[in-house]
């Protein structure tokens, strides 16, 4: 078990971020944490196959289970450490190929870790029967041969013959038998004699029923409390409410992206989204009757989180604000390197649309037979047919603009992420210097949350754009509740005219979450149940007066689904250097029309 006290030597979020990813990829449980127990401290690829075998643990194993397993054999007189490092060898060879077959990659993953475990092995031969197995099964894993005892080999044989076991019950089963097969628990007799307590069959199967009793019927007045189990588990896996978790009891996500979480784990999620994108800026009253009147259809299932992030609500996880600040950091020197053509782009969009605004904004003066009559043209009087001799003026006052910038921040953006940063910061300047009031969102989604982060609102000070440069791609996207929510305080506003932004890259996908028992008609959001919802979501801005640009950033071969959306308002840039200017000239085009 791993000294808590043991710093994590690999303190770079950046890394630390990848080892979790890769954990939640292999789950499909983007709500658990790696504990510290079950990092690595040789090298980073033994951490990273470490990342791939907590996924896996999560996937195929029920903790809940396992928990009430060791509670119960631990008062039985168990020991514990033999129990735990059985419980982790069994673990890793019942889901190490069932992985490898999910995901090839693995093995590649394997076999660095295996090179590199092997480097610190002392020697084979400890005196520890448990010590002496991990090292043969790694050994054996990477082809090398090596002298062992007979009760080590049996020992490795029967762990290997755990490999095709589907279930948690019967590893359990499994688990128990090879304990009391190699390490069988004593007891004095009246004889003064020490005797097996308990071996082989004689404990086997009616104590293992007793356990499944209690797993259905727990005993309150246990003396091993829950604490001290999970510490039990926290080499293996301890995944309770942590910096970046919610309880194990959620479930995994399954081929159709069905995503089950038990009712009560439902509350806790709210807690976890505060916690990891930061708290709401709208009262938890007033958010609710949004997601009353929001979510409903496609969306019935969903929440909304309205934030500024971590970095500027009241928040206390550090390590997601580290992380954030780091990212910042990185979009900011992105933009640094091109600073110079940035500013000269900045001042050249807010000329033109400046020169653009001042134009049409001018009176129009027409002749007229009545209204203000023009000295220079008596002359026409009685020598003329034309008897215009007045002016009149038409004034082409349009009303005020506002304009909304929505960014898709779903991970499948992140390849983009500081050039979609920079433009946005060029745009909203452009825009803010012209005094054309301006909001700039980003959203992704987080388990049922679409989670709309606010970089800057509309009439925010010049130097809150720099905000923007925390633009962070993770998660999925759900366009169309996205769309619906920002559309819905958009329509608020007083300017006559209201212009929404939207960059995407024309794949709304989003996983589905339920009660666990709950059961619903609603399709998984991706594919066209997606496509459909987000253009009917399009629709119904511009039936409310909103003016929509879908700007269109992904692959050739969704253009068909980004016309289907946006229809004929949509630009498809594949530099994504263009979007300002690309915007600037929509936003003008819409000014002189």
């Amino acid at each position: 078990m791993a000294d808590q006290n043991v710093k994590w030597v690999y303190e770079d979020p950046d890394f630390d971020n990848r080892v979790a990813n890769l954990m939640w990829t292999v789950s499909g449980r983007y709500d658990d944490h790696m504990d510290i127990g079950e990092k690595s401290f040789i090298s980073k690829d033994v951490a990273l196959y470490h990342a791939v075998t907590a996924g896996a643990r999560r996937l195929y194993i029920d903790w809940n289970k396992v928990k009430k397993f060791i509670k119960t054999r631990v008062q039985a007189g168990f020991d514990k450490d033999v129990l735990l490092t059985l419980l982790q060898l069994s673990t890793d060879i019942m889901i190490e190929e069932k992985v490898i077959r999910q995901r090839p990659g693995v093995v590649d993953i394997r076999e660095k870790a295996y090179e590199a475990i092997v480097s610190n092995f002392y020697k084979m031969h400890t005196g520890d029967l448990l010590e002496d197995v991990k090292h043969g099964i790694v050994l054996k894993r990477i082809g090398k041969s090596v002298r062992m005892d007979h009760r080590t080999q049996n020992l490795i044989r029967d762990l290997e013959e755990l490999e095709n076991i589907e279930d948690t019950e019967t590893l359990l089963k499994a688990i128990q038998d090879l304990y009391l097969r190699y390490f069988p628990l004593y007891q004095i007799n009246e004889e003064g004699e020490r005797e097996a307590r308990y071996e082989g069959q004689d404990f086997n199967q009616s104590d293992f029923n007793d356990w499944m009793l209690e797993e259905y019927y727990e005993d309150e007045e246990d003396s091993l409390t829950d604490e001290q189990v999970e510490e039990l588990l926290e080499a293996i896996s301890n995944g309770m409410l942590a910096h970046e978790g919610l309880d194990n009891t959620a479930g995994a996500i399954s081929d159709n992206r069905v995503l089950r979480i038990q009712e009560e784990d439902l509350e806790k999620i709210y807690e976890k989204v505060s916690f990891y994108y930061g708290n709401s800026y709208l009262p938890i009253e007033e958010v609710r009757r949004m997601q009353q009147k929001l979510c409903r259809n496609a969306h019935e299932t969903c929440r909304i989180h309205m934030t500024d992030g971590v970095m500027r609500s009241k928040n206390d996880n550090g390590f997601q604000q580290e992380y954030i600040k780091r990212n910042k950091i990185k979009n900011e020197i992105a933009y640094n390197i091109n600073k110079r053509v940035h500013q000269r782009n900045i001042n050249k969009l807010r000329d033109s649309l400046i020169r653009t605004m001042v134009q049409e904004e001018a009176s129009d003066q027409i002749s007229s037979r009545s209204g203000q009559l023009v000295a220079n043209r008596l002359w026409r009087v009685g020598r003329s047919n034309n008897n215009k001799l007045f002016v009149q003026s038409i004034d082409n006052d349009k009303g005020h603009f506002v304009v909304d910038i929505l960014i898709d921040s779903s991970g499948s953006q992140r390849r983009n992420q500081p050039k979609v940063a920079a433009q946005a910061y060029v745009l909203s300047q452009a825009l803010t210097l012209a005094g054309i009031p301006n909001r700039v969102n980003g959203f992704s989604s987080f388990l049922d949350y679409t989670v709309i982060k606010r970089f800057r609102d509309y009439h925010d000070s010049i130097s809150e754009n720099s905000n923007i440069f925390e633009y962070h791609c993770t998660g999925n996207n759900r366009d169309g509740l996205a769309i619906r929510t920002i559309v819905s305080q958009l329509i608020k506003r007083e300017e006559d005219n209201k212009v929404l932004i939207i960059l995407s890259d024309g794949r709304p996908n989003d996983i589905k979450v339920g009660k666990a028992k709950l059961q619903t008609d609603i399709p998984v959001y991706r594919g066209r149940e997606a496509i459909v919802d987000t253009a009917m979501e399009v629709r119904r801005a511009r039936q409310q007066g909103v003016m929509v640009l879908g700007v269109f950033t992904g692959r050739e071969k969704d253009l068909k689904a980004e016309k289907m959306i946006y229809g004929k308002d949509f630009v498809y840039i594949k530099n994504i250097d263009r979007f300002a200017d690309m915007v600037i000239r929509y936003i003008k085009q819409i000014i002189t029309n």
